[in-house]
């Protein structure tokens, strides 16, 4: 105890109070006066206040913790921002080279194709179809006579702009030229697109429906004789594919069915191989009918055995240009013509940038109607880019020898015409792709 009359027991008992500075200056003075002649009294002080200092402290060091987590939590949160962004970064940039620079190393879209061909020299010319793409760069393997042509493809841009002319010198004669699974040149002509669809559908047996079918979905039989079902006669020769018409024609449109009938026959008997014959059955005004096209009438039309057009897709061009199938080429009667609505996309594949495209259709040797197309903002159409007219059956006239004049105009001012027959398909809807060849030099021609 201390040399104060205030006994330990009290004093001890004011020290919270004092701790927390309610006692008045008179008890301060007496605790203090206590506790500095009391060690025992003054050390129960001491530890009384420790925990407060440790509590103050600790107090102080979970703030600073708390300020460090969160300053180490923003920073690692822009660090992540920035990692994201930057990664998005990356594959806009790959996006683009692959887009723009590396593109698709074999193109599967299509490409029309100029092939000239002196010896074992080569020089092709190839355009994309559509007028997003560009053709970047060609490639050439040789192998037994056939050169195969890959194709890498680009989108549109300053760096390529559609078309690439390569040229490429073989090793021995060349027979064949493929592109794109497409055959493009052989022997010694350059085969059309269309050709070189329908040539790859030949097959040998006849007895092979699904084979058929490819053939005829090919040539783009049923948007000019509407849809059908088969029959196949294979017991014993001759063998027969018969085609059974589902739509039923009007009898003032039996002729040109009939028309329809044996060019597509002349195409089945010269690319399946033992086919024999073919035979259509269909009705006309409800009355049904019957015509067979046989394997010696296809040799007959054609002037040549037909089945040498399943061993070379040349001759089968000559087969498809003599029917008018390649250019879509025939006369038309008036009543075929009502209700119907053709599209027609002129591809321009020339040498020339065109201004503008106009044309007159001619109906038995007269002026019906005309028109004509070209971009909205005077621009001329490039290489690659696509002309779309739109023909409604009173466009069409009321003759039987429908003919449509085109007419090309150049930039320069220059115009040109191009004179051929439009195949007007019998199924309403229907729609084809033309390509403008040639150049102001040599002339402008229209091909498939």
């Amino acid at each position: 105890m201390s040399q104060t009359n205030i006994p330990c027991d009290t004093v001890r008992d004011l020290f919270p109070s004092y701790i927390d500075k309610l006692t008045s200056d008179t008890t301060n003075r007496l605790i203090e006066e206590h506790i500095s002649h009391c060690a025992e009294c003054s050390g129960i002080l001491n530890s009384m206040r420790t925990p407060e200092a440790e509590s103050s402290a600790a107090s102080e060091n979970q703030s600073k913790e708390i300020d460090f987590l969160k300053k180490n939590k923003m920073r690692n949160l822009k660090i992540i921002i920035g990692s994201v962004a930057g990664a998005i970064a990356l594959v806009i940039v790959l996006l683009l080279l692959k887009a723009f620079v590396i593109g698709e190393a074999n193109y599967s879209g299509l490409v029309a194709s100029r092939v000239e061909v002196s010896g074992s020299d080569v020089i092709l010319t190839a355009v994309p179809i559509d007028s997003i793409h560009a053709i970047s760069d060609l490639t050439f393997e040789e192998e037994d006579g056939v050169v195969t042509v890959r194709a890498r493809a680009v989108l549109v841009s300053f760096l390529h702009k559609g078309d690439l002319r390569r040229q490429f010198t073989a090793t021995d004669k060349i027979r064949r030229i493929v592109m794109g699974g497409q055959i493009i040149w052989d022997d010694g002509a350059q085969v059309s697109f269309f050709t070189s669809q329908v040539y790859q559908t030949r097959h040998d047996y006849m007895g092979s429906m699904p084979d058929n079918l490819r053939t005829a979905e090919a040539l783009g039989m049923s948007r000019y004789l509407g849809s059908f079902t088969n029959e196949l006669k294979t017991s014993q020769e001759p063998y027969v594919w018969k085609i059974i018409l589902e739509t039923d024609a009007p009898e003032n449109e039996r002729n040109l069915r009939e028309d329809d009938m044996e060019l597509f026959a002349y195409v089945l008997l010269g690319v399946i191989g033992n086919l024999d014959e073919v035979e259509f059955a269909y009705t006309a005004d409800g009355e049904s009918f019957t015509k067979s096209i046989t394997a010696q009438d296809a040799t007959a039309f054609f002037g040549r055995n037909i089945k040498d057009c399943g061993r070379s897709p040349r001759i089968l061009g000559d087969l498809l240009h003599k029917t008018g199938l390649d250019t879509y080429a025939m006369g038309v009667e008036a009543e075929a013509l009502e209700n119907r609505n053709v599209t027609l996309n002129l591809v321009n594949f020339s040498e020339n940038n065109i201004q503008a495209i106009t044309y007159s259709i001619c109906s038995d040797g007269e002026l019906i109607s005309s028109g004509g197309a070209s971009n909205a903002d005077n621009s001329p159409f490039k290489r690659g880019e696509i002309f779309t007219v739109f023909f409604e059956h009173g466009d069409l006239g009321s003759g039987k020898n429908v003919t449509i004049e085109f007419g090309i105009d150049l930039p320069d001012g220059k115009s040109y015409t191009v004179t051929d027959s439009f195949r007007v398909p019998s199924q309403d809807g229907a729609e084809t792709t033309l390509l403008i060849c040639g150049s102001e030099k040599e002339g402008f021609r229209i091909e498939q």
